[in-house]
């Protein structure tokens, strides 16, 4: 399911003004040289978009570019969160727009001035980064992490129940306080599997991911009712002292395995059911998309594909085969086919999966685009 500030920003009409759409890596392991390399990256990239905004000569575009450097600027130097891996910004003061989104997993860095916001990475960082309910659990303490799309931890919780250690007695007086022992980490289980329930049950989430040793998840699994065993996608070998970085890094690692799966069964049902229900190549699938038939279009993360773009009733093809609109006759100018073909499908209430791998690679034996249609 699409986040819906994405979908928001798909919506947003193609404007006369400069849409400046920022992406960051913003913590690295040696994070004052990716500062400096970030620091020199915007400033050469302002200031080759204000030389091209300049010889255009549009005075109120270049007016509402130098107030979007402005905020961005102060934004980074003065409100960022450091505990995030990378960060897109939108910013468009034309149509009062400045849009944040963080990320536990880094950007790659790039720049785009343009009519409309790209929105490829952050549509990869969505469909990679979904939701997960995750459970630390041993015999006395379980913590639970509560993931939200975009990749920020926003809810973290504790529980702890008293479980005391085991004495070496005889007898009836030893099996009595072995039970005793049971009885509580019994009870432990029971709770934290209430609350995990009670969680999933009541929000959504796309994944569930239990972290503990084998034995413990096996005695907490057993207290969860059969429709949330069946949520989870990963159980996972850790020890409850682990730090939050490493725990996030497996986590990270289960979604990204899960969602490998995901695209190789999503590439091989585009492929069956051409061309009634699908089809693929990037000018048909661009003529759907455009009439809002599409309900999945499915590309990969790194496509690269220009094209034309009509300067009037705003008509995109692939390739121009004349000097201007085949339709109203006005000039074509050049855009990225890829960012054209998301912003369409969001606009239109599809969903889009950006795949790698494997299935990247069967998918260009097929045009290197496909869709699943509506009708």
């Amino acid at each position: 399911m699409t986040d819906k500030r994405l979908r928001q920003l798909s919506e947003l009409p193609e404007t006369k003004f400069p849409f400046i759409s920022l992406y960051l890596c913003i913590n690295t392991p040696n994070l004052l040289e990716q500062t400096e390399k970030n620091r020199i990256f915007i400033k050469n990239s302002m200031q080759e978009a204000e030389a091209r905004l300049q010889k255009e000569g549009n005075r109120e575009n270049l007016i509402s570019f130098r107030k979007d450097c402005e905020k961005i600027l102060y934004y980074l130097e003065n409100n960022l969160i450091t505990k995030a891996q990378g960060i897109a910004i939108f910013a468009c003061a034309g149509l009062g727009i400045f849009r944040i989104f963080y990320s536990i997993m880094p950007f790659d860095n790039s720049i785009a001035v343009n009519s409309i916001p790209h929105l490829r990475q952050l549509a990869y960082h969505f469909d990679e980064n979904e939701n997960a309910l995750v459970v630390m659990i041993d015999r006395r303490f379980a913590r639970i992490y509560n993931l939200e799309i975009g990749g920020f931890i926003f809810d973290e919780a504790d529980m702890e129940h008293e479980v005391h250690k085991f004495h070496k007695q005889g007898g009836w007086a030893q099996m009595r306080y072995q039970r005793h022992i049971e009885n509580q980490v019994l009870r432990h289980y029971k709770d934290v599997a209430k609350v995990a329930t009670d969680l999933l049950d009541h929000n959504r989430y796309d994944n569930f991911i239990i972290i503990g040793q084998h034995n413990e998840i096996k005695n907490f699994q057993k207290q969860l009712p059969k429709r949330i065993n069946a949520k989870i996608i990963h159980t996972d070998s850790l020890d409850m002292r682990e730090n939050i970085s490493s725990v996030l890094e497996k986590v990270i690692d289960d979604l990204k395995e899960n969602e490998s799966k995901k695209e190789q069964a999503i590439v091989k049902d585009l492929i069956e059911k051409a061309p009634i229900l699908s089809t693929t190549g990037i000018q048909d699938s661009l003529k759907l998309v455009s009439e809002g038939r599409v309900d999945l279009l499915v590309l990969p993360q790194n496509k690269k594909q220009k094209g034309w773009k009509c300067n009037g009733c705003l008509y995109t093809e692939k390739d121009q085969k004349q000097a201007g609109c085949p339709y109203c006759g006005e000039a074509a100018l050049e855009t990225d086919l890829v960012e054209e073909l998301i912003k369409f499908t969001l606009k239109n209430k599809g969903e889009v999966e950006l795949i790698n791998g494997k299935s990247a690679e069967e998918l260009e034996h097929y045009g290197g685009v496909g869709v699943l249609v509506r009708y």
